[in-house]
């Protein structure tokens, strides 16, 4: 079976991120996929492709209008026909469906979170199969865009293919080292996270030496971020360390990993922090609904974040030993949870779903 797979750009971020294992996993299946961007933006997902050995395309050197992508990838197919084209993200979907719907060519879509554009909602009978990257986009699919449940698979996102050995664990004697990764973007809510640092410390001013906040990305509201740091006088407190080009040496110098996003899928930043060993204070979005358990492996915060946070932090704060135990309880979850042979099956399920229900009709 030949793949075409279709993403909207090779920029940081989940969704790009996961393109070599499932690549990987469908090659093993015995598919021949070839990956296509539609532009490029940041890049930070090519080396991932060029250090797992899979090639890639990028068609245009920076951003174009739905049409000229549709009109290039159609000139494309006439000289490298695929049997299915797989899309990823929002604009590569919408050219995958309409190319699809011009060549007869079955479409199959991820869907990355439980949000929806306007054009997505429009053109969602345009694919054949979607494939949810978590169980709470799975519920949105049927819930909220009304995609009959025939019409749905779930292949969860993250692979925890190896476990980092735990080799340290905080005390409470020295500063806890607590991080968040993602895209300085309104969906990952840092302003929020932020707040919730200078109330904690107002409230509790022998924290003031007690605990630092590092946020690993770049993106649009980074001026923004810096300025609110500065303004609350948290310069001590809250650093902004850019994009992590070795996400896992980031992870290993913290003690616990915040997510205080507004939506997310799979979020694989936060599981990865898990299989790290760290614990997660998350808002309850997306996977991380179910895979943040309370007392557990971390908390869930809802409600007024800039509280709830908080209330998270100086629980922890002034109980080391739940900082470990919760830690290396996420790291077992995940490991059981997510291990390689579920993300093979999962895998296997879908490619065997489109040879015997799609691709024979």
């Amino acid at each position: 079976m030949k793949i075409h797979y279709l993403v909207t750009s090779l920029e940081n971020g989940g969704a790009e991120f996961a393109i070599p294992s499932i690549v990987h996993s469908l090659q093993r299946l015995g598919c021949e996929v070839k990956v296509i961007a539609c532009e490029p933006r940041d890049m930070k997902a090519a080396p991932k492709l060029e250090k797992a050995n899979i090639g890639y395309e990028v068609m245009f050197g920076s951003r174009r209008s739905i049409f000229t992508y549709t009109k290039a990838y159609l000139k494309r197919i006439k000289t490298d026909k695929p049997d299915v084209i797989w899309t990823s993200l929002s604009r590569a979907t919408l050219v995958g469906q309409l190319a699809g719907a011009l060549t007869r060519i079955p479409v199959v879509s991820w869907k990355h979170s439980a949000a929806v554009r306007l054009y997505t909602q429009i053109f969602r009978k345009f694919s054949k199969l979607w494939i949810a990257d978590s169980a709470i986009v799975e519920a949105f699919l049927h819930d909220k865009m009304r995609i009959p449940k025939s019409n749905i698979m779930s292949w969860p996102l993250y692979c925890c293919e190896t476990l980092p050995p735990i080799t340290h664990h905080w005390d409470g004697k020295r500063p806890l080292r607590i991080g968040s990764m993602g895209r300085l973007r309104e969906q990952k809510n840092y302003e929020i996270l932020v707040d919730a640092v200078d109330i904690l410390l107002k409230k509790r001013p022998d924290f003031r030496h007690r605990f630092t906040l590092s946020i690993a990305g770049r993106g649009p509201l980074e001026e923004s971020l810096n300025l609110q740091i500065k303004n609350l006088n948290l310069q001590d407190h809250v650093f902004l360390v850019g994009y992590s080009e070795h996400p896992e040496k980031f992870l290993e110098n913290l003690d616990l990993y915040i997510q205080p996003s507004i939506f997310e899928g799979m979020c694989l930043a936060a599981h990865e922090a898990m299989a790290a060993g760290l614990p997660v204070i998350a808002t309850p979005v997306g996977e991380l609904a179910y895979s943040v358990i309370n007392n557990k492996t971390g908390f869930l915060v809802s409600g007024d974040l800039k509280q709830t946070i908080g209330q998270a932090l100086e629980l922890l704060l002034e109980n080391p030993q739940k900082v470990f135990l919760f830690g290396r309880n996420a790291q077992n979850f995940v490991a059981k949870k997510f291990s390689l042979d579920r993300f093979n099956l999962a895998g296997s399920q879908i490619v065997n779903h489109i040879k015997t229900k799609i691709l024979k009709k």
